[in-house]
Protein backbone atom coordinates (compact mmCIF):
# COMPACT_ATOMS: atom_id res chain seq x y z
CA UNK A 1 0.00 0.00 0.00
CA UNK A 2 1.37 3.92 -0.43
CA UNK A 3 0.60 6.69 0.16
CA UNK A 4 0.81 10.32 -1.08
CA UNK A 5 0.17 13.51 0.91
CA UNK A 6 -1.22 16.55 -0.45
CA UNK A 7 -1.23 19.92 1.17
CA UNK A 8 -4.52 21.16 2.81
CA UNK A 9 -4.97 22.90 6.35
CA UNK A 10 -8.67 23.76 5.58
CA UNK A 11 -7.31 27.71 6.11
CA UNK A 12 -6.82 28.21 2.31
CA UNK A 13 -8.14 31.10 1.06
CA UNK A 14 -8.80 30.15 -2.41
CA UNK A 15 -10.12 26.14 -4.13
CA UNK A 16 -7.09 23.82 -4.26
CA UNK A 17 -6.51 21.51 -7.14
CA UNK A 18 -4.55 18.15 -7.53
CA UNK A 19 -4.55 14.80 -9.52
CA UNK A 20 -4.40 11.89 -7.62
CA UNK A 21 -4.63 8.50 -8.61
CA UNK A 22 -8.01 6.74 -7.50
CA UNK A 23 -8.03 3.20 -8.38
CA UNK A 24 -5.71 3.25 -10.50
CA UNK A 25 -7.04 6.27 -13.11
CA UNK A 26 -5.93 9.88 -12.20
CA UNK A 27 -8.93 12.03 -11.54
CA UNK A 28 -8.60 15.80 -11.26
CA UNK A 29 -9.81 16.37 -7.61
CA UNK A 30 -10.87 20.60 -6.25
CA UNK A 31 -11.51 21.33 -2.80
CA UNK A 32 -13.56 24.07 -3.15
CA UNK A 33 -15.72 26.66 -0.26
CA UNK A 34 -18.88 26.68 -0.06
CA UNK A 35 -19.71 30.22 1.29
CA UNK A 36 -24.06 28.95 1.88
CA UNK A 37 -22.39 25.93 3.62
CA UNK A 38 -19.75 27.58 5.03
CA UNK A 39 -17.66 23.95 4.50
CA UNK A 40 -15.66 22.76 2.15
CA UNK A 41 -16.35 19.92 -0.93
CA UNK A 42 -14.58 17.69 -2.82
CA UNK A 43 -15.51 17.70 -6.45
CA UNK A 44 -14.03 14.86 -8.45
CA UNK A 45 -13.92 14.93 -11.94
CA UNK A 46 -12.69 12.40 -14.84
CA UNK A 47 -10.21 12.75 -17.91
CA UNK A 48 -13.43 14.14 -19.83
CA UNK A 49 -14.37 16.52 -16.97
CA UNK A 50 -17.56 14.68 -15.68
CA UNK A 51 -18.41 14.68 -12.27
CA UNK A 52 -17.86 11.42 -10.39
CA UNK A 53 -18.49 12.89 -7.08
CA UNK A 54 -18.93 15.86 -5.38
CA UNK A 55 -19.25 15.68 -1.33
CA UNK A 56 -19.19 17.85 1.69
CA UNK A 57 -15.34 17.28 3.66
CA UNK A 58 -15.03 15.96 7.56
CA UNK A 59 -11.81 16.36 8.40
CA UNK A 60 -10.44 12.84 10.59
CA UNK A 61 -7.95 12.86 13.87
CA UNK A 62 -4.79 11.02 13.65
CA UNK A 63 -6.21 8.10 15.18
CA UNK A 64 -9.81 8.10 13.22
CA UNK A 65 -10.19 7.49 9.42
CA UNK A 66 -13.41 8.94 7.36
CA UNK A 67 -12.80 8.06 3.71
CA UNK A 68 -13.83 10.70 1.42
CA UNK A 69 -14.56 7.97 -1.35
CA UNK A 70 -15.98 5.28 0.56
CA UNK A 71 -18.85 3.88 -1.98
CA UNK A 72 -17.48 5.29 -5.13
CA UNK A 73 -13.89 4.20 -5.09
CA UNK A 74 -13.19 0.67 -3.24
CA UNK A 75 -9.21 0.40 -3.47
CA UNK A 76 -8.00 4.00 -2.61
CA UNK A 77 -8.91 5.76 0.36
CA UNK A 78 -9.17 9.45 0.69
CA UNK A 79 -8.58 10.85 4.07
CA UNK A 80 -8.41 14.70 5.37
CA UNK A 81 -6.07 14.60 8.41
CA UNK A 82 -7.17 18.40 9.30
CA UNK A 83 -4.62 18.53 12.22
CA UNK A 84 -1.65 17.88 9.94
CA UNK A 85 -2.68 19.97 7.03
CA UNK A 86 -2.66 17.11 4.77
CA UNK A 87 -5.05 14.75 2.45
CA UNK A 88 -3.74 11.42 2.45
CA UNK A 89 -4.55 9.20 -0.86
CA UNK A 90 -3.91 5.86 -0.31
CA UNK A 91 -4.13 2.64 -2.88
Amino acid sequence: MSTVNYPFTGREQKSMTFSPILDGTVYTCQMKWNIAAQRWYLQITDSSDNTVMNTAVVGSTTSGCINLIEGVFTATTMIWREKNGQIEVAS
